[in-house]
């Protein structure tokens, strides 16, 4: 879960561009000019459906920390410290201003009157989970920040640990749920675009590095939960190799097209091959047996830092790839 976390954040970053291709003032006019009725509802549904997901998007996007994640380092920080005996001397949680925004962007969504089947009731099981984990998030910060625990010895975070526990957890395990949603849309979104763009164009290029990069993102989760499996190393070689050949034709295209203001274009193939050369990187590691290392001691107890350390530098050049796309290049 670890892994699957760290990708998460960045895994549905260009879905907003690509779902939001032409603007509601499009399909008005559209309308207005003589569109259909039927047609102009179902523009309108669209229109609605592009603003619900992006408000999902939203919320995943900023939360740096996960839910998930927050659990986890909690378990393994301060649970030990609320069950030992002595004094508490530290304390820290997540931070409560995620849980009521979160819950508000995503009760807004879900108001919205345009179905997402994929997303719309595990966001409604994620909000109502935040509205229980609230209250105990916000009497626990104020706790933490103002240093209760140095007045009373840790008494009240030790009284409140077994339901704020229960409740982040419930927290955690609706939030996966969440980006198992968004990420199905998403890739339904990328395949797409992908398949519908003009073979042998800038276009076809850019929905394949967004569209391969995707891909080759879930065999990387795979890779860093199973870093010596053969058949996980195969399937990442395999999607970064389509990366690569996308990337290829996307630089071949826009070096054609001709400078605009003096300016040419590289279509951003400094964190393109930043990306593709990383996770070629983690390939040879793999292959040179670098993760198969046993560890001891507290390296042991954190986990294996080689791979996290891996996973969180291929988290940031993938989102640095196709962040890019959100934004005109060319």
């Amino acid at each position: 879960m670890k892994y699957r976390t760290l990708l998460a954040t960045t895994l549905i970053a260009a879905s907003a561009f690509l779902a939001g291709c032409g603007d509601k003032a499009d399909k008005v006019n559209a309308a207005s000019q003589g569109q259909a009725p039927a047609k102009a509802e179902q523009a309108d549904n669209e229109q609605k459906q592009v603003e619900k997901y992006n408000i999902y998007v939203d919320v995943s996007n900023n939360l740096r920390t996960s839910f998930q994640q927050a659990r986890a380092e909690y378990v393994a920080q301060q649970v030990p410290l609320l069950q030992a005996k002595a004094p508490l001397t530290s304390m820290r949680i997540q931070n409560d201003i995620f849980v009521d925004r979160s819950a508000n962007k995503l009760d807004s969504a879900v108001a919205i009157s345009a179905p997402l089947p994929e997303i719309d009731e595990s966001a409604k099981a994620f909000s109502a989970a935040l509205k229980v984990l609230s209250p105990l998030s916000r009497e626990l910060n104020n706790y933490a920040n103002s240093k209760g625990y140095l007045a009373d010895n840790g008494e009240k975070a030790r009284q409140l640990n077994k339901d704020y526990l229960a409740a982040l957890t419930a927290v955690a395990q609706a939030e996966a749920a969440f980006d198992n949603g968004l990420s199905a849309r998403d890739r339904a979104l990328t395949k797409e675009a992908f398949e519908k763009a003009p073979k042998d164009t800038a276009a076809y290029y850019r929905a394949g590095l967004i569209y391969h990069g995707k891909l080759n993102h879930n065999d990387a989760n795979a890779l860093f939960e199973s870093p010596n499996d053969p058949k996980a190393l195969a399937a990442f070689e395999a999607s970064l190799a389509l990366v690569a050949d996308s990337a290829a034709g996307w630089s071949k295209k826009v070096s054609e097209q001709p400078p605009r203001n003096g300016r040419s274009c590289d279509g951003g193939m400094l964190h393109i091959n930043a990306f593709i050369g990383q996770s070629r990187s983690i390939v040879k590691d793999v292959k040179d047996g670098v993760f198969k290392r046993k560890e001891t001691g507290l390296v042991a107890r954190m986990g294996n830092a080689g791979i996290v350390n891996a996973a969180n530098r291929y988290n940031q050049n993938f989102a640095n790839m196709i962040g890019q796309f959100n934004h005109p290049m060319c």
